[in-house]
């Protein structure tokens, strides 16, 4: 993100989406509310997407399930550590930061079981974020 423009680059939309779904399943776990939290935080995230990243539900859900069949088939292969710090990474917008994990502590509480590992990845991008839980 460039101090001259407002909107993210497309890499950082990806990146959002991708931790918002590694929230998802964190706990191994897709559960409906996780997605419906989702569906229901990332257009907020429009705003401040150049080009119609968001433009319409059709673009979204096929990002979405874009990322959800990839974390399901990485799921299988590893622990997704370094899928998480890589999304967590690419995300430095001091704007952007606590709206995504005000997001990723809603998709974590949206089922009423709030697991240790959706909470190590909140922590992990507080930590790399400096923002203070």
């Amino acid at each position: 993100m460039s101090d001259r423009n407002t909107n993210i680059e497309p890499n950082t939309v990806d990146a959002i989406v991708r931790l918002l779904m590694l929230t998802v399943y964190a706990d191994r776990v897709q559960k409906p509310q996780e997605m419906s939290a989702v569906l229901r935080l990332i257009p907020r995230l429009q705003v401040f997407a150049d080009g119609g990243f968001f433009s319409d539900l059709q673009n979204l859900d096929a990002l979405i399930l874009v990322f959800d069949q990839e974390i399901r088939e990485l799921m299988d292969e590893s622990s997704l550590a370094d899928e998480i710090e890589t999304a967590i990474g690419l995300i430095d917008s001091p704007i952007l930061i606590p709206m995504v994990l005000a997001a990723m502590r809603d998709i974590a509480n949206a089922d009423h079981e709030y697991h240790l590992a959706e909470n190590a990845i909140i922590e992990r991008a507080a930590r790399t974020w400096g923002v203070p839980l």
